[in-house]
Formats: C-alpha cells, structure tokens, sequence
C-alpha cells in the first residue's frame, strides 16, 4: 500500500465525524487522482501480462512483472525503451 492511500483512507474517516477542510478536500481529490493514475498503470500492465503469457513471452512477463513490483513498492515505473 502506497502513502498516497493510507491518506486517502484518513481523510475518508475524518469525512464521516465531520466536514473536510478545504485544504483536506483539495488533498483528497489529489490523493484520488493519484490513486486513479495508479490503477490506470496497474491495470495496463496486468493487460500486457496477459498477453505475455498468452504468447508465452518469458522476458516480457518478467520485464512487466518488475515493472509492476516497482510500481506496488514506489507508486512509479521506470519507463521501458
């Protein structure tokens, strides 16, 4: 789990005892299109590593399987040549 949704989940528990701020809501909606950038990425990676194992590309597979580890651990990818 990223930083980015530890926050997002605190601020979805200070929303249910009150009122966000409008610092707290502005933080909000950046941790959500933090957090929709990540699903974007995660979910196009696990799309090539269906692919690479429906073609029985090994090296593909396990390039995209790092990629997606880096992007478990870090919330970044490096990107590919």
């Amino acid at each position: 789990m990223l930083p980015v949704h530890e926050r997002l989940a605190e601020l979805y528990n200070i929303s249910c005892r009150r009122k966000l701020t409008l610092a707290e809501a502005a933080e909000q909606l950046h941790c959500l299109q933090v957090n929709a950038k990540y699903c974007w990425e995660m979910a196009c990676l696990n799309n090539e590593a269906l692919l690479a194992a429906a073609t029985n590309d090994s090296a593909w597979l396990q390039d995209i399987r790092s990629l997606m580890e880096e992007l478990r651990l870090t919330g970044k990818h490096a990107k590919r040549k």
